[in-house]
């Protein structure tokens, strides 16, 4: 478990001065705070090479200490046990991405299960732009809007769900131009997991020929879009409308990523 002084440093870091209420309404501005103030990344596994540490302690040190970023199994771990810390029932469950494929994709991320008094939850702060900034109840048919977005949780059957999205992509690609369409972005399973699972996944994607290490992504919030980063592109997206801009060079990348993401190495 996080320390007093630990969850309190990190919310400090999320830019509280006091814990929000263990409610829909607080586990909401948690998880949006947690976009908006902790960048999802892979710079770091890319260039090192390393499998992430799965110690609390160690993940603690990187993401709150140094403010740094990190991946799924990184981001979803530390903020569920800050949700434990104060007072949420979270657990970590299963997830696939799918990001409107058609072929399936094995287990490659960590997402986290919250439940209060309403019903379940799903939260995700470990995925970049396509999730909810706040918390999706699993509830089948009904439209919910976070953040002026409109999301969807189906059953697909007694175990796992499809969160749904209404967007504007054409399959992984941001691109205004596509008429909006309704895009499964992953699918999660609300039976139990254990630690030791996400130890495997995360040794298997942090390994050479997968996305994570071949690649150097980062991806965060910001109050009107979000800001996106992909080996030499960045993409920043406000209002609805996208700018994109190839780096022209290893002192302009490091500059981005220090500006946009406040990742320095």
């Amino acid at each position: 478990m996080l320390s007093t002084d630990q969850a309190q440093a990190y919310l400090e870091r999320l830019g509280f001065d006091h814990a929000p209420t263990v409610s829909k309404e607080g586990l909401d501005a948690l998880v949006r705070a947690h976009q908006m103030h902790i960048p999802f990344e892979t710079v770091r596994l890319h260039r090192t090479g390393q499998t992430p540490s799965m110690n609390l302690d160690d993940i603690f040190d990187l993401v709150i200490s140094q403010h740094q970023g990190g991946y799924c199994f990184e981001l979803n771990k530390l903020f569920e046990y800050l949700l434990r810390a104060l007072g949420f029932d979270a657990r970590p469950i299963f997830c696939r991405s799918v990001r409107g494929r058609e072929t399936r994709m094995p287990l490659n991320h960590r997402g986290i299960l919250v439940s209060l008094p309403q019903g379940d939850f799903f939260a995700d702060v470990g995925f970049g732009g396509p999730m909810p900034a706040g918390a999706l109840k699993l509830e089948f048919g009904t439209q919910q809007i976070i953040d002026g977005n409109a999301f969807f949780a189906e059953p697909i059957d007694d175990d796992w769900w499809a969160l749904e999205r209404i967007t504007r992509a054409g399959a992984d690609l941001h691109d205004d131009e596509r008429p909006s369409q309704r895009q499964t972005e992953l699918e999660f399973c609300t039976a139990t997991a254990e630690e030791q699972d996400f130890d495997m996944l995360n040794q298997v994607f942090s390994a050479p020929g997968t996305l994570f290490r071949d690649h150097e992504l980062a991806n965060l919030r910001t109050s009107n879009g979000h800001i996106a980063f992909r080996d030499d592109v960045l993409t920043l997206r406000a209002n609805g409308k996208k700018h994109t801009a190839e780096l022209e060079d290893p002192q302009a990348v490091s500059a981005a990523l220090k500006e946009h993401f406040g990742i320095t190495y």
